[in-house]
């Protein structure tokens, strides 16, 4: 038993393969980071910044917090620009994809900075968690 597998050329595949980058990624293998913010009862600005030492292609944020209180928000900054601002708090984690339904990558060199801010308008104790999506070579 045998089969045959025909192409034919300048058809939709080719049309896909012509996006632009970043409709599709460079980079195969994923990666993600997660990290925790220990909110104290202060109504102020907290934030923590990392950076990987590798290039990496940027897929999306997911957010969680032990407790959810009005007027709270998020923001993220990857390599000096906000991809999330202003993000209110809605008492359920939720995750923020780049892109549309089929997704994009956002490049980052390697050393780029990863910053995320909470405001604790709310001035309640919580643990923030946060979790950002990569790709890496």
């Amino acid at each position: 038993m045998s089969f045959q597998l025909v192409y034919a050329a300048g058809g939709t595949i080719d049309k896909i393969r012509e996006l632009p980058y970043p409709h599709f990624s460079k980079f195969t293998r994923p990666f993600i980071r997660g990290r925790m913010i220990d909110v104290t009862d202060t109504p102020t600005k907290f934030t923590d910044t990392y950076s990987l030492p590798y290039a990496t292609e940027f897929l999306s944020v997911a957010f969680a917090a032990s407790e959810y209180c009005v007027g709270d928000w998020w923001e993220l900054t990857v390599n000096g620009d906000k991809v999330c601002e202003t993000i209110y708090t809605k008492e359920l984690p939720e995750s923020v994809s780049m892109g549309n339904s089929f997704g994009i990558v956002y490049p980052l060199p390697a050393n780029a900075d990863i910053k995320f801010e909470y405001m604790n308008v709310s001035g309640t104790a919580k643990q923030v968690w946060y979790n950002v999506k990569f790709l890496r070579k």
